[in-house]
């Protein structure tokens, strides 16, 4: 490992990167205002495009979850991306692409009572993780 790479862990969907790819973690890149963070692909979700799913940590907005857009197998600090609000699907700050929109809502759907349990941190990481379930 080298400091400020990003390592891709493939078989189990995971992705760590260096806290500057997350400009809304708050100034300076502090992880204590960020809260839990996990990137997951599409072996793990069944959603075509990479998805970032956060605790709330000191946010200032609802739960939601993150998508990346373009490029849509990371985030990158050059990249867009998309949040999905967790109580209604409903998409915030940029465009979807339909089918992608479906996808999410899907996953949402299927997944909304552990989304929200580890966005208010009442969960970590690793039992969010192994909670979820991928859509088809």
């Amino acid at each position: 490992m080298r400091a400020k790479a990003r390592i891709n862990i493939p078989d189990l969907g995971y992705t760590t990167a260096p806290i500057s790819e997350f400009p809304y973690v708050g100034e300076g890149g502090d992880l204590d205002e960020a809260g839990d963070m996990t990137s997951l692909r599409k072996n793990k979700t069944g959603v075509d495009n990479t998805m970032f799913i956060s605790t709330k940590g000191y946010g200032q907005h609802g739960p939601r979850i993150k998508i990346a857009i373009d490029p849509p197998y990371a985030f990158a600090p050059e990249g867009k991306t998309a949040s999905m609000a967790i109580h209604d699907c409903s998409v915030i700050e940029a465009y979807m692409p339909m089918p992608l929109v479906e996808q999410a809502k899907k996953f949402i759907e299927a997944n909304r009572d552990v989304l929200l349990e580890y966005w208010d941190g009442k969960i970590p990481t690793d039992e969010m993780i192994e909670r979820l379930k991928a859509i088809s």
